[in-house]
């Protein structure tokens, strides 16, 4: 088999891939449909793979390891491949006994379809994890930006003048600084970028209802998340984040191994504000809970950023059809897919199998 038996050009494709896959392995799928469609008409949902020692459903295995695709839609094609091969290469036959695998392909399959990172709802769902019963924090830096962030026209005379401020600010407080202002998530802006929201989404509700059907008896659950976008191309870096003296925290390195990055934080600092490992963790506080966020590079980061500020843009105030709205949402796959790069797919491929592989491992050993 060649690494482009499991990618996937599309949405459609890749829901198709995955189907036909379980269905070859005699895995039975549940799926939970979207009420929306996709740009072609296309049918959406949320779909499901089982595979529990006692084939029983819902599993009652005290071990639960999970595999996401999508929760940023448009870098779904990754996770989405990874579920295909690990289904394809027969390595469900080697799960160790007493562990369950759950398989949740396209967790956000609107933004998949319409090559988005967020939600239906403009929400990203990697933000949207957020204890809405509490006060939502508010983010003084990015309210500051805003109309530079998301400037209501897309032109390169507005652009550059938006640059411009963001440029400035950077100047002011450092790099590192404005990327956090923007990217570390916001609940006050519905049409920005990075929206939390202000009440859990359709997403992360089913999520949560899985979770709690199918890991009801569990105590231990690995979740390996994966992502696009960001670090060098085509590495793929390992972050465990987590509220500190948590189970994701503590016990990272001996479920993902020594390369996992750890990334602790006190609970209410509002560092993982929303975060979907985190917050899960919280939701399923009686159960150890070992998050991995499998993050594959692709661009560089002004290039992703620049890219989503456009196709917000573009979904609030431009035309798909047209030209500009075509390059839009041809850079945004780009950026978060490299589709033409043989070297890249094979690479990540490779990787989100060992950590799969290796998560597996090391929730056998716990």
């Amino acid at each position: 088999m060649s690494v482009d038996d499991f990618f996937s050009h599309d949405y459609a494709s890749a829901r198709a891939l995955f189907l036909a896959a379980a269905a070859e392995s005699g895995l039975a799928v549940v799926s939970h449909p979207h009420a929306l469609s996709g740009p072609n008409g296309e049918a959406l949902a949320l779909d499901l793979v089982t595979l529990c020692p006692d084939r029983s459903a819902p599993c009652r295995a005290e071990r639960v390891f999970v595999a996401l695709s999508a929760t940023h839609g448009v870098e779904g094609f990754v996770g989405a491949a990874a579920q295909v091969a690990w289904l394809k290469k027969q390595y469900w036959k080697k799960v160790p006994a007493g562990i369950s695998v759950l398989l949740l392909h396209a967790v956000n399959p609107h933004g998949f379809a319409w090559l988005r990172r967020v939600t239906e709802d403009n929400i990203d769902l990697n933000r949207n994890f957020a204890d809405f019963s509490k006060p939502l924090p508010r983010k003084p830096a990015y309210e500051e930006l805003a109309a530079a962030i998301c400037p209501k026209t897309w032109t390169p005379e507005s652009v550059t003048a938006a640059d411009a401020i963001l440029a400035a600010f950077a100047e002011r407080h450092g790099q590192r600084a404005l990327n956090r202002a923007i990217m570390g998530g916001q609940f006050t802006h519905a049409d920005g970028v990075f929206y939390g929201g202000t009440k859990a989404s359709w997403s992360r509700e089913t999520v949560m209802k899985i979770l709690t059907s199918y890991c009801s008896a569990a105590k231990h659950v690995a979740i390996l998340d994966f992502h696009t976008g960001l670090g060098a191309f085509g590495n793929g870096a390992s972050y465990c984040v987590g509220d500190e003296g948590s189970a994701s925290v503590t016990k990272a390195h001996d479920v993902w191994g020594d390369d996992a990055q750890v990334m602790a934080a006190a609970p209410g600092s509002g560092v993982h504000d929303g975060y979907n490992l985190t917050g899960i963790a919280r939701l399923m506080s009686q159960t150890c809970v070992y998050g991995n966020t499998l993050e594959f590079g692709t661009y560089p980061t002004d290039e992703m950023m620049r890219a989503v500020r456009a196709d917000n843009w573009l979904h609030l105030h431009g035309d798909h059809g047209s030209p500009q709205g075509r390059a839009i949402k041809a850079e945004m796959k780009r950026v978060f897919y490299p589709e033409a790069s043989e070297d890249w797919k094979a690479r990540v491929l490779a990787r989100s199998l060992s950590v799969w592989e290796r998560g597996i491992a090391g929730l056998a050993q716990l």
